[in-house]
């Protein structure tokens, strides 16, 4: 919905997953930092080439960890760790474990998630 509202693209990260690490988490296997690795570099090019090209991209995105979001961050070439200054930007959506829950047995249902819903409790 907010991409709509500022008029720029949106794009699930969930998408740049490989299918191996979808297939581990539709078993209830949850992905290391190991395996974030590639993915947060997959996530990170995307940005970088938004970035460049001075398009506005909304990333629905779980980087829960603050290397994860520093490693975005770094996308923008005037990032400097330590250093707020980045055009990379991050909202906390906020809402109760029940709600999120819900949400993802939805978007599962719809086909458009695979993550089980009790990876959240």
């Amino acid at each position: 919905m907010l991409a709509k509202v500022i008029n720029c693209s949106f794009l699930d990260a969930d998408d740049y997953h490989p299918l191996s690490y979808k297939e581990k988490m539709l078993k209830g296997i949850p992905l290391s930092d190991e395996d974030q690795i590639p993915w947060l570099e997959t996530l990170s090019d995307a940005l970088q080439e938004s970035l460049a090209n001075r398009k506005i991209v909304i990333f629905g995105c779980s980087a829960l960890q603050k290397q994860y979001r520093n490693n975005l961050r770094s996308a923008d070439p005037n990032y400097e760790l330590g250093r707020c200054v980045s055009e990379v930007k991050f909202v906390l959506l906020d809402a109760k474990a029940e709600v999120l829950a819900a949400r993802l047995e939805n978007r599962a249902a719809e086909g458009k998630h695979f993550m089980p819903a009790n990876f959240i409790a």
